[in-house]
């Protein structure tokens, strides 16, 4: 199968389970925003190796027949950061987790929070208004990019995870932020050439504001 075509069927099934997901604030936002969902999401999957690709879809695919969500259990485990008295509430429903599979996610999530922050430094502008980095700050209203990697880890199966954190690990030796990689198959995705094209329009954009002010 082409990877691209795999990567589609991921994203219609986590659309899919993204819209069972019941709020108690009500329906979220981007909950009915497919376009920037679909390139959120593939920025991401079009760094993936294909047998991580293949392991993550059969994931999805044994929750639907299971009667689980993905989408629920990953932002489900997120609250245990940001709203750890909901998450008490919730905890039951989710699957047990080794508490040795349970460090090895906490190292991948660090190693995406510091790439995060890293990238933040070289591109202020396109992360402007991303994410906080880690988990120590974040807020009921503000969840870091080391709680939600964490929470989609924990989301898929083990060899799933294993694969991915096998896979960050490497890039992480080789001295390679993946997350640029990620940034930059999303602004191509949002019509921009590069990250610099994006980043100096950004610049422009922001320049422009000021003088108006």
């Amino acid at each position: 199968m082409m990877k691209a075509q795999r990567i589609q069927e991921i994203i219609q099934e986590e659309w899919l389970q993204f819209q069972l997901i019941q709020n108690r604030g009500g329906r979220a936002g981007c909950q009915d925003d497919w376009k920037q969902f679909e390139i959120m999401r593939k920025s991401q999957f079009m760094t993936w190796p294909e047998p991580i690709l293949d392991s993550y879809f059969k994931d999805l695919q044994n929750a639907k027949t299971e009667g689980r969500n993905l989408l629920f259990e990953k932002y489900a485990w997120m609250m245990e950061s940001t709203s750890p008295e909901e998450f008490q509430e919730i905890q039951g429903s989710l699957p047990e987790i080794a508490w040795i599979r349970k460090s090895r996610i906490d190292r991948t999530a660090y190693i995406q929070a510091r790439w995060g922050e890293a990238f933040a430094s070289e591109y202020p502008c396109i992360a402007g208004g991303g994410r906080i980095f880690y988990t120590k700050d974040d807020k009921p209203w503000a969840t870091s990019i080391e709680t939600y990697t964490r929470g989609e880890l924990l989301s898929y199966s083990e060899n799933t995870e294993v694969q991915y954190s096998e896979f960050i690990l490497n890039h992480e030796e080789q001295g390679v932020n993946l997350t640029k990689a990620v940034r930059g198959n999303m602004v191509r995705l949002n019509g921009f050439q590069s990250l610099e094209h994006c980043e100096n329009k950004l610049k422009e954009a922001k320049s422009g504001l000021r003088k108006q002010g």
